[in-house]
């Protein structure tokens, strides 16, 4: 076994004046070896085991995972370096023994915490946006990382919860949409083929419209349904690969539909005024709070509402000022940002629109998917339906064409 491989050593040993002791070491060789050392050990029997590694893919919730668990190590008083080193030995998974492995030899050789992190995860494959990387260049120029790490776990966990709320409120849709593919699919390859059959080639032609052509596709979709499958699983794979390789504006596509735009600008506001609660909470000036929220992937009308909203703040106008001019900003959050402004509080005021945003968001969205839901049923009851007359239509035309 390699010195620099983690394994798990059980050991029996004698320390002091011949008193056994039992244990359980987790490390590297040369880590056991050196706490056998300093605890003046003799050891009398060891059983090493190697340590099952997980070789998943480094995620967003070990990323998540990561910084709060280097938050309460750096609040504590422990340095960074220190702090890494603790958590690579604790963890068994090895995408993330890299971005810590990474992370430290960054900082060994002169980086800064937000630049050699940032590496890592690039290493990973692992999209951040560039804000979350802002929180701790921020904390850094201001001697405060504990600070900065504790802003970015919330930032975060407020991502984590809103795709949450999300990935949970379509999972129902599209569990219906996928079982309404697959009854389709059944029927048109195992029942309407078998139907088909009792007719000759001159009745099928005599058969309502209707019928004829549904049995029609029945018996085309049959008698080519390699093709199709082959097909079907190249557009899937196709598809999913494009998802994964294109950059698509799903945020600014979704914005311009009538009916979602609102949807997509609650969403907005809530990251916009959380990360700005945040950063404020942190004891960052509002222009320098302006300044990294150029760095969020926004709307471009929001976008351009706080680069101007920073330009003229350098000119004294206020933020309530400014963001009352622009259309995309409703009237109730106005009032409640001046007040925030004159008592003070303009970071527990953001925080709380967030708040409110976040739930208006989460309300429009299960509204509209309320509304959703029944509507697939119902075009697969009618899809079922033209099937169903199809073939009754067809068994009554049998009396016919027997006469």
């Amino acid at each position: 076994m390699s010195n620099a491989s983690n394994a798990i050593f059980e050991y029996e040993a004698i320390i002091g004046n011949s008193q056994t002791t039992t244990g359980v070491f987790k490390g590297t060789q040369d880590q056991f070896e050196e706490m056998l050392s300093t605890k003046k050990m003799v050891v009398t029997k060891v059983k090493v085991k190697k340590e099952k590694l997980d070789t998943s893919k480094y995620s967003f919730d070990d990323f998540l995972s990561f910084i709060e668990e280097l938050y309460y190590l750096s609040n504590s008083g422990m340095s960074i370096d220190q702090s890494l080193k603790i958590l690579l030995k604790t963890t068994n998974k090895e995408s993330t023994r890299r971005v810590l492995a990474s992370v430290l030899s960054g900082l060994k050789s002169g980086e800064q915490l937000s630049i050699a992190l940032k590496k890592a995860l690039e290493k990973e494959n692992v999209v951040v946006d560039a804000l979350s990387i802002s929180f701790l260049s921020t904390a850094e120029a201001i001697g405060d990382i504990s600070s900065g790490l504790l802003q970015l776990f919330e930032y975060l966990s407020f991502q984590k919860k809103v795709r949450s709320d999300v990935k949970q409120a379509l999972s129902y849709p599209l569990f219906l949409i996928g079982m309404s593919i697959v009854v389709s699919l059944l029927i048109f390859f195992l029942i309407i083929p078998k139907f088909a059959t009792i007719f000759a080639a001159d009745e099928f032609d005599k058969l309502p419209g209707i019928s004829y052509y549904v049995l029609s596709l029945g018996v085309f979709l049959d008698q080519h349904i390699s093709e199709f499958l082959i097909g079907f699983f190249v557009l899937g794979a196709g598809a999913i690969f494009l998802l994964k390789t294109l950059t698509i504006p799903w945020v600014e596509l979704f914005y311009r539909v009538p009916l979602l735009s609102a949807v997509i600008v609650d969403l907005q506001l809530s990251i916009v005024y959380r990360a700005m609660s945040t950063m404020l909470q942190g004891g960052l000036e509002l222009d320098r709070v302006l300044r990294q929220m150029q760095k969020l992937s926004l709307l471009p009308e929001l976008r351009n509402l706080l680069q101007n909203t920073l330009s003229e703040l350098k000119k004294g106008q206020k933020l309530s000022d400014m963001f009352a001019i622009s259309k995309i900003i409703p009237t109730s959050d106005i009032a409640l940002l001046s007040v925030g402004e004159n008592s003070a509080t303009l970071d527990k005021v953001l925080h709380s629109l967030s708040v409110r945003h976040s739930e208006k968001f989460n309300f429009n969205v299960k509204k509209y998917l309320s509304i959703l839901e029944p509507a697939i049923i119902v075009l697969l009851g009618v899809f079922i339906s033209i099937i169903v007359v199809s073939i009754m239509m067809a068994v009554m035309s049998i009396t016919e064409l027997a006469g």
